[in-house]
């Protein structure tokens, strides 16, 4: 089965296209490889902090003009309102998330564009029920003068899903508890 995001949109896939070709054609020294590293573990801390349920330090992990886009559509462009909403859909489930396969453009010395194939495992605290979704994440990174990687531009392409999550989207002034 070939991969297909589920989104159809023929701009979606010269996306991810575009960094495939760009990644495969790059050439290394021993510091691009140094930064290479920083941009897939931006992501990959991304994911321990969803698993760990600490959320809340994905506040920082954002870049100040972020933006997160589900299958084509833009769902934000608040970082903190991400990481809280997060909290919220995460707060239900026991989570597991895998990204497999990074392809990362460096396509300058501040920005990288990556590609992940993704996979998540989770389990409902309430009644144990399983749900487990394929995606492939293409996000955008800004390097700060910090040195610090930050997810600038989050996108996520839903392959395939089985099982149902619960409303996404927290309650209208629902603070999560100990949330600064």
């Amino acid at each position: 089965m070939a991969v297909k995001i589920m989104s159809r949109e023929q701009k979606d896939d010269a996306l991810i296209m575009e960094v495939i070709r760009n990644a495969r054609k790059q050439d290394y020294t021993p510091d691009l490889l140094c930064e290479l590293q920083k941009v897939v573990e931006t992501k990959y801390y991304y994911w321990w902090l969803m698993d760990m349920k600490k959320e809340e330090c994905a506040r920082e992990l954002f870049a100040k003009d972020f933006s997160y886009y589900y299958n084509g559509y833009l769902v934000t462009e608040d970082g903190a309102e991400q990481a809280r909403t997060s909290k919220w859909t995460n707060s239900a489930l026991v989570t597991m998330h895998m990204g497999h396969q990074p392809m990362v453009w460096l396509i300058d010395q501040t920005h990288a564009r990556g590609i992940f194939q993704y996979e998540d495992h989770h389990v409902s605290i309430e009644d144990g029920s399983e749900i487990e979704t394929w995606m492939v994440y293409c996000d955008d990174f800004k390097k700060y003068e910090d040195g610090s990687w930050h997810i600038s531009t989050m996108r996520m392409y839903p392959k395939q899903s089985d099982g149902r999550y619960r409303n996404p989207f927290p309650p209208d002034g629902w603070i999560p508890e100990g949330w600064e």
